[in-house]
């Protein structure tokens, strides 16, 4: 055997792999002495037909399994011997059959991992915008929350419509005498007042009864998607097809209570820490971005297509789908994996970065770092503070490797940003 590396670029090396003619009919009487095994053939029992008879029978369709075998017994050892580190399963090239009392030669494209030398990921400037957790803030969370809670009942006959009534509303359009599908709706309920919807179409809504339509000109707004429509007057014809009163629960210690709080003060004080942890994290998110942004622009180079591959079919194993089999056919469809790649090749660009620094750093992570995360976890699920050593253990045992590679890049993270410089931007 005979084996030959050529550089294709440096994620990619092609291994060509040249079999004498003598490894070739090895291999030949290999595969027929097992197709004896099975083989039926008219005046021959079971296992006892001759090989020079197998070869007339079988002669046309033993050529794969040859095949299959010279790949098998020489690729990995060829690979093995040029002392190359595949990070997935060689893709196969050659696409001709062996034949008897012949050389034969394949060829097999493998991915490895680049050679790498992370460099500027001390010292990076980064900065965020901080969310504001103010007294408004709360107020405004603790309004949505109230308006989850509402009821809603039909208004009077004679009511006509305006701030805190639904109004659902049909409404026609047409431009230049034709119908215009984009301003055309039916039957869609609005909270008035509360900027929903055109304020155009609101200011024509308040004050109608339920029943009464109004026609009006409207300008198409300068978002509008078709800019060369922006500015023309389109014909509308609004209808009020139902009003209802919204009915807010009083916001006081009984709301919270229906909420299984004990007082009003307890409800805004959960409102403003998950808020507070909302900001955290949003400072987290933003820091992370910056960091990782600078660091790509920082490492410039290849990404093993196959490692690109893996991430994609990862990220069809965040979606939600229907079924398992759903699922597989969207890994398959190749338009869709295409619109993943480049974020795909983003991830795994990331990755590999931030491995890279965790071996430059020599970062671990301890057996206690991995119970300490995982009591985290059960503890925001609701566990409550005593676990049961054999949940942890079997949560460890099922997960625990899993949770050790997730540490492990949030503390080459952390040493990251810690060894940097962060500035608060104004949101301004």
């Amino acid at each position: 055997m005979k084996a030959q590396i050529e550089e294709v670029n440096s994620v990619q090396r092609r291994i060509k792999v040249e079999l004498s003619e003598q490894d070739v009919n090895n291999a030949f009487d290999a595969v027929y002495r097992n197709l004896r095994k099975k083989a039926r053939i008219r005046g021959f029992r079971p296992g006892k037909a001759p090989l020079q008879v197998l070869r007339k029978f079988y002669g046309n369709s033993v050529a794969v399994d040859v095949a299959d075998r010279l790949v098998r017994d020489h690729l990995f050892s060829a690979i093995q011997d040029q002392s190359l580190q595949p990070i997935a399963a060689p893709v196969l090239e050659t696409a001709e059959l062996p034949s008897e009392n012949t050389e034969y030669a394949f060829s097999a494209l493998i991915d490895i991992l680049p050679a790498l030398s992370v460099e500027g990921y001390k010292g990076l400037e980064l900065t965020y915008t901080p969310s504001s957790v103010d007294e408004a803030a709360v107020e405004r969370e603790l309004e949505m929350l109230q308006r989850r809670q509402s009821k809603t009942k039909d208004a009077a006959e004679d009511a006509t419509a305006g701030d805190g009534f639904i109004a659902t509303i049909s409404q026609k359009a047409k431009l230049d005498g034709e119908d215009f599908a984009a301003f055309t709706f039916e039957k869609v309920p609005v909270e008035l007042g509360k900027q929903y919807m055109l304020q155009e179409i609101e200011d024509q809504v308040v004050g109608m009864k339920t029943g009464e339509s109004k026609e009006f000109k409207l300008k198409i707004p300068e978002n509008f998607h078709e800019k060369d429509l922006v500015g023309k007057d389109v014909d509308c014809t609004v209808t009020v097809e139902q009003l209802q009163e919204l009915i807010l629960p009083e916001l006081n210690d009984e709301f919270a209570k229906d909420l299984g709080l004990e007082d009003l003060e307890t409800l805004k004080k959960n409102i403003r820490d998950g808020l507070e942890r909302q900001a955290e994290q949003s400072k987290r998110n933003q820091l992370e971005t910056a960091m990782l942004d600078q660091l790509s622009e920082k490492n410039d180079f290849d990404v093993p297509p196959s490692m690109v591959d893996q991430v994609i079919d990862s990220m069809f194993d965040e979606m939600n789908f229907e079924s398992d089999e759903e699922r597989k056919q969207a890994k398959k469809d190749e338009q869709r994996r295409k619109g993943m790649r480049d974020n795909a090749k983003q991830r795994a660009k990331n990755t590999l970065i931030l491995s890279e620094i965790i071996k430059a750093e020599e970062i671990k992570v301890t057996d206690e770092d991995v119970d300490e995360h995982v009591r985290s976890m059960l503890q925001s699920s609701g566990q409550g503070d005593d676990i049961e050593p054999s949940v942890l253990d079997s949560i460890k045992k099922s997960m625990g490797g899993q949770v050790k590679e997730s540490l492990l890049f949030k503390k080459a993270i952390d040493f990251v940003i810690e060894s940097g410089t962060v500035t608060e931007k104004s949101a301004g």
